[in-house]
């Protein structure tokens, strides 16, 4: 029998505060954020820090420092030549790519389950946001701005939707809840503003600095402020990702080219295309 539209709404609300309540409980562990990796992201800013310094980061993670050879290796890098250490990996890509790599690889890891409900979920959600992470970049890489603090944006912005989905994972697995658990159900979750929420809070537990934080807060409020230009690439993506037929909000109405972020960034709609094409081949070449 079919749910009419007010016990679906129930099930929508019961399960909102369900989450709600588990993110903020003692029993719930919030998804760990990769500890070398924020001290890599940490290093940029200081000046002091050198090659073998982030070589001596990354090697602190073995299992991480292989997974960046393998992505520095992928065919979208090939092009350089074969890279078989981590400091010939900072020498030829330098340090913020590689400290990109480094984020890249180690968020990846989070976006596993063994539930197959919130598989496909999460598998939806990496796409998106690794497709937002390579927008962003290009846009600053073309417009000024710095591309690593861009690409991190665009990686980071949605991982309230990460930590919403752990949480629905983890009332599933302990069998929390008496109502069915749908796609549908957690999609109409995911829509709303419970992820920035969750995100803030995830962003203040693994202290993630700003501008990130306020990115993964604000990203669906109206740009403004010091950050305006950020918060525009990244909701740009979010309309280009739907458009590419990657995006993770319910909506069939996205258009990059008649956008208010494409508009306020000054993109043409060629150079949207081209934005496209970009995205399309650097998720085809890069292995991970």
């Amino acid at each position: 029998m079919m749910q009419t539209a007010a016990a679906e709404q129930t099930e929508h609300t019961s399960l909102k505060d369900l989450i709600a309540q588990e993110i903020t409980s003692e029993n719930f562990q919030l998804p760990v954020f990769n500890n070398v990796a924020l001290k890599l992201q940490e290093s940029l800013s200081d000046e002091d820090v050198g090659i073998e310094k982030i070589e001596e980061l990354i090697l602190e993670d073995p299992a991480l420092a292989s997974q960046i050879l393998k992505t520095a290796n992928s065919a979208f890098y090939r092009g350089l030549g074969d890279i078989k250490t981590i400091k010939h990996a900072v020498l030829r890509l330098g340090s913020q790519q590689v400290v990109n790599i480094a984020m890249l690889v180690s968020q990846k890891q989070s976006y596993s389950t063994k539930d197959p409900l919130i598989r496909q979920q999460m598998d939806a959600l990496w796409q998106h946001s690794f497709a937002s992470a390579i927008g962003c970049r290009w846009v600053f890489q073309k417009f000024g701005g710095d591309p690593c603090v861009a690409f991190l944006s665009g990686l980071l912005h949605d991982i309230g939707k990460l930590g919403v989905l752990k949480v629905i994972e983890h009332i599933r697995s302990e069998k929390l809840m008496d109502q069915e658990i749908t796609d549908k159900s957690i999609t109409g979750i995911l829509n709303g503003p419970t992820h920035t929420e969750c995100g803030y809070i995830l962003a203040k537990a693994w202290n993630i600095p700003e501008p990130f934080g306020l990115v993964i807060r604000d990203h669906h409020e109206t740009p403004k402020g010091e950050h305006k230009t950020l918060l525009l690439a990244v909701r740009l993506m979010n309309v280009v990702t739907e458009q590419m037929g990657m995006g993770v909000r319910d909506t069939d109405e996205a258009c990059s080219y008649s956008s208010a972020e494409a508009t306020a960034l000054g993109l043409s709609e060629i150079q949207l295309a081209e934005l496209e094409i970009h995205i399309e081949d650097t998720l085809e070449n890069t292995d991970i």
